[in-house]
């Protein structure tokens, strides 16, 4: 067999390990039986294989766990694969164990082949039995179906196997990892997700919550059950329908989180800069581009009826705002005209402006019966806010500033 060179050699030493978390630690000895493999599928097995102790026994059994972002576990692969070339007609298996999906293997495997049997633990039960915290690991089963050896990949050779098919024991160097703790990448180890608030962070998922909602505070923004048109209404900070989109939107809704740094020397701060990052989390996330154009298009005129504008109160409230609407009713206090605007334009969808010149801000109240939220009677909704507010919607053509998505090239 030929030895390790000094270039692979150091390499290794440089990169000794990937952790990863598997959950609660099982300690596993030589000499142990080892635990029962539940694998959801093996690739590269013959038909009918079957990936279990009984089917195994007799067999040295070489496991092991491996990941396509892990780097010494793909720098460990040449050496596993010259070992089970030279033992493909002797009574050994390799059976090299995952926790990744086949859709992201398989073309791994396409490009970096790897001479053994690819078991998918989906669900980590597998890795989870056997106590993995770090990767790559080596756990060897001898023909009597025991453990022999739990140990680094490149510390098995090509003896200690001749050794295992002759019934002698080995006594392999056990699996070190190189320090710190175990994690994988992108998570932090449940010991520390009680310590120091994030400085920064980004969560993007696919939501499971049928209760939605949204809300930013100085440094941050959640957004739980959203569709990708209201996060690209509050990252451009645009109506929605102002959106024209040039390409497919997925149709599922997401939770987002994005928490940004506080005031500090160097950071980019307030609404401005919080606006921006939530933009970039959601173009990054979904591979999109938006482009601010002024097109022609049909909009709606909010403006002052004849009569004026003697149903809508100047505010009393000296305090903050709020504004809320449900089917038929729009409640607004210490608003401004462009709040009841904006409001309306979500209920018509339509674009629709404010030309009525009124800079204060208002407590208002508007009662309109909407049978149908998704087709709601303009004739209708006009007579309410003339009735009640003494304001006037009227139709018109003129140019308005949309917001233009596209897929990211």
């Amino acid at each position: 067999m030929k030895k390790l060179t000094l270039a692979r050699a150091g390499a290794i030493a440089l990169a000794i390990y990937c952790p990863i978390i598997h959950g609660e630690t099982v300690e596993l000895k030589p000499g142990n039986a080892p635990p029962l493999l539940h694998l959801a599928k093996i690739l590269q097995a013959p038909t009918g294989a079957a990936a279990d102790w009984p089917a195994l026994r007799g067999k040295v059994v070489v496991l092991e766990f491996w990941a396509t972002w892990c780097g010494p576990c793909i720098a460990a692969i040449p050496h596993l694969n010259e070992l089970s070339d030279r033992f493909k007609d002797r009574p050994v298996r390799f059976i090299a164990i995952t926790d990744e999906d086949e859709k992201v293997v398989a073309p791994f495997l396409a490009k970096k082949p790897i001479h053994a049997w690819v078991g998918l633990d989906s669900d980590k039960a597998t890795s989870k039995a056997y106590g993995i915290k770090f990767i790559p690991q080596t756990v060897v089963v001898d023909q009597t179906g025991r453990i022999a050896a739990i140990t680094n990949p490149w510390e098995l050779t090509e003896q200690h196997l001749k050794d295992l098919l002759a019934g002698r024991k080995l006594a392999l160097k056990p699996a070190q990892r190189g320090g710190g703790l175990s994690f994988r990448p992108g998570e932090l180890p449940p010991a520390l997700k009680e310590g120091h608030a994030p400085l920064f962070q980004i969560l993007v998922r696919e939501s499971g919550t049928t209760n939605g909602g949204w809300g930013r505070s100085g440094d941050g923004f959640t957004f739980l059950g959203c569709e990708l048109p209201s996060l690209l209404s509050a990252c451009y900070e645009v109506s929605s329908v102002r959106i024209i989109t040039n390409c497919a939107l997925p149709e599922t809704a997401f939770d987002v989180v994005v928490k940004f740094p506080k005031a500090h020397e160097g950071a980019r701060t307030g609404a401005d800069a919080g606006t921006k990052w939530l933009r970039l989390v959601v173009e990054t996330a979904f591979g999109l581009v938006g482009t601010r154009e002024t097109k022609e298009q049909d909009v709606l005129l909010l403006a002052v009826a004849k009569s004026g504008a003697e149903h809508l109160r100047p505010t009393v409230s000296t305090g903050g705002s709020s504004c809320r609407s449900t089917a038929g009713v729009m409640e607004g206090i210490n608003v401004p005209i462009g709040t009841l605007a904006g409001n309306l334009e979500g209920l018509l969808q339509k674009p629709v402006l404010d030309e009525t010149g009124l800079t204060d801000r208002y407590d208002f109240e508007l009662n309109c019966e909407v049978k149908d939220a998704s087709h709601p009677n303009l004739v209708a909704v006009a007579q309410a806010v003339r009735e009640q507010l003494g304001l006037e919607l009227t139709a018109a053509r003129r140019p308005v500033e949309v917001l233009v998505v596209d897929k990211a090239r």
